[in-house]
């Protein structure tokens, strides 16, 4: 008896949750009328009786809970709906179809778009540093301008050598090769930022700003880092791991920009260990190019 009546609880308890996860019908209707209801109750109460009593907090509550359900059904049952028809929408062209579908086109798409973006940053620093003759956003510009030569090469290779696999993995090499450079450049602009006490604060909010791109940067690098390792195509894998160099050297500026801004001023230590940590991440980047270089030829060079 007890084992049946335990049954049929829950049996009850699974039929209101899938009703509350999957809402329908007349539930969802009788839903939408009391938390309009509550809403207007609220609103009324606020009107007309100002003082705080327990009603208020009641019925905040109740506006709360009714207001994160109803988040919920829209992300149930509209946003599938929006998703279906953009989707569709978009297979209408053969340009945003092989964006979904296509890993290796929609990587080189959004690697060009970026490159335009990449462009008008270094310019904009560029002409920032010149004007205000900031040697620090003078050496941003140029870190951003070995990296659009570095896309360059790959793009050009790309186009040039699509089914060269030998000219591929000397590109690829190349790279690798370049991005040494890179470390060394770094560890100079480290040196310069402690010798010349450069830096860079910005204005209000911007600083939370950069720091949530910068982060949101950093990790997506990260998983498309990883992500590009399990394919094929070098030039892929080469344009993702430009990008890495960029979220980490962009992590390297924020941690600048932010003892300027939080902390007292130009922090040696800090920068020196900052710019040391992310000069030896670059490097890591550029030994793990080199040797997956040689690595793909000499497999190559055994099939044949």
């Amino acid at each position: 008896m007890e084992q049946r009546e335990e049954d049929n609880v829950k049996k009850f308890l699974s039929k209101v949750w899938n009703i509350l996860k999957y809402p329908r019908g007349v539930f969802l209707i009788c839903f939408y009328a009391m938390f309009a209801f509550t809403v207007a109750g609220t609103v009324l109460l606020l009107i007309f009786v100002p003082e705080n009593n327990s009603l208020h907090y009641i019925l905040y509550a109740l506006s709360a809970v009714g207001l994160g359900y109803f988040a919920y059904t829209v992300i149930v049952l509209i946003v599938p709906k929006i998703k279906d028809c953009a989707i569709r929408l978009l297979q209408r062209h053969s340009f945003t179809d092989n964006i979904m579908i296509n890993y290796v086109f929609r990587t080189l798409a959004f690697a060009a778009a970026g490159f335009i973006v990449n462009i008008a940053y270094a310019v904009l620093q560029a002409v920032v540093g010149i004007v205000a003759r900031s040697v620090w956003n003078i050496t941003i510009a140029v870190f951003y301008f070995v990296l659009i030569a570095l896309k360059s090469i790959v793009f050009f290779c790309d186009r040039k050598y699509k089914e060269n696999t030998a000219k591929q993995i000397k590109t690829y090499r190349t790279c690798g090769y370049l991005f040494n450079l890179l470390t060394v450049a770094l560890a100079g602009i480290a040196i310069l930022i402690n010798k010349a006490d450069m830096s860079y604060e910005y204005a209000g909010y911007m600083i939370y700003i950069v720091a949530a791109y910068t982060f949101y940067k950093i990790i997506t690098a990260i998983i498309h880092f990883f992500k590009a390792r399990r394919r094929d195509g070098l030039i892929v894998q080469a344009i993702r791991n430009i990008n890495l160099v960029s979220a980490i050297y962009s992590m390297f500026v924020l941690q600048v920009s932010m003892i300027q801004a939080f902390g007292d001023g130009n922090d040696p230590l800090s920068n020196s260990i900052a710019g040391g940590v992310v000069a030896l991440l670059i490097l890591l980047v550029s030994i793990y190019m080199i040797v997956k270089s040689h690595k793909t030829e000499n497999q190559i060079s055994k099939k044949e």
